[in-house]
């Protein structure tokens, strides 16, 4: 070692963890914000109203943690070299952020989630518009949708999709909901 050079005291255990990339916490419960609102847009309505609202509280956490660490890092003069050497970790949560926001404003979730079910929805409408007696009328998983109110509608069959919507519980019609569908019997 040089006469010239200084060592530094070592850092301050929480200012450590400040200037330190994302790891190990931080990303997964990004992750799991991201889960959370997928699944919440994936259903007709909106989904649980409870897990959207532990969804907003994940997310404002981890933004505030994200926001802090980050300017801690910028401010600070030895955090810099970590931005700069950690830049994938760092640039993961925002990423994520965005990736979830476009699949969300394209209708992603929902579409995809549709259409794995549709088979089992439209052969299950069919099922019901024959009235065979052999339908279980109480809720029950149809693909990957939960149904309630199940009967029979002139021409089809009629369906909700249980635990959906915040004020409006129920559908007063097929074609004018989005929580229900309906199939020709054929």
């Amino acid at each position: 070692m040089s006469e010239n050079a200084v060592e530094r005291p070592p850092l301050p255990a929480l200012t450590r963890a400040l200037v330190g990339p994302p790891g190990k916490v931080l990303l997964p419960l990004v992750a799991v914000v991201g889960l959370i609102v997928l699944n919440y847009t994936s259903v007709p309505g909106g989904g649980s109203f409870t897990l959207l609202l532990a969804g907003l509280a994940l997310f404002v956490g981890t933004a505030v943690v994200w926001v802090a660490r980050f300017a801690v890092g910028l401010l600070r003069s030895d955090g810099r070299p970590g931005l700069r050497r950690h830049w994938v970790r760092w640039t993961a949560a925002p990423l994520m952020g965005v990736i979830v926001t476009a699949l969300v404003l394209t209708g992603a979730p929902f579409n995809a989630r549709f259409a794995l079910s549709e088979p089992g929805l439209e052969q299950f409408a069919r099922t019901v518009a024959a009235d065979t007696g052999a339908v279980r009328r109480e809720e029950q998983w149809v693909g990957l949708f939960p149904l309630t109110s199940i009967e029979r509608v002139p021409g089809g069959a009629r369906f909700l999709v249980s635990d959906t919507g915040f004020i409006d519980r129920s559908a007063d019609g097929c074609p004018r909901s989005p929580r229900c569908w309906c199939s020709p019997s054929s």
